[in-house]
């Protein structure tokens, strides 16, 4: 398996990161739209942050390992 370029793989963190950020501010402002939308200010969007950071976490938890275990793979194949 031929090894990828460094800025590759941390192109691949640096996406997740903005997944968890995009997660995050999804869920403040759908949050905000219920709150505005119902009249529930500040629960929708206390309750949307927590989601879009449940979320955000959950999905951290899932690809780290992918990302890890291959790069582990790449670094046996190396030596």
């Amino acid at each position: 398996m031929p090894k990828e370029p460094a800025l590759f793989s941390y192109g691949k963190y640096a996406a997740l990161g903005f997944e968890f950020a995009a997660a995050t501010l999804g869920g403040i402002l759908l949050g905000n739209y219920l709150d505005t939308r119902l009249g529930t200010s500040p629960w929708g969007t206390l309750i949307g942050a927590l989601g879009g950071l449940v979320g955000a976490v959950y999905r951290l938890i899932i690809v780290l390992p992918k990302l890890s275990s291959r790069r582990e793979v790449d670094n046996n194949h190396k030596n």
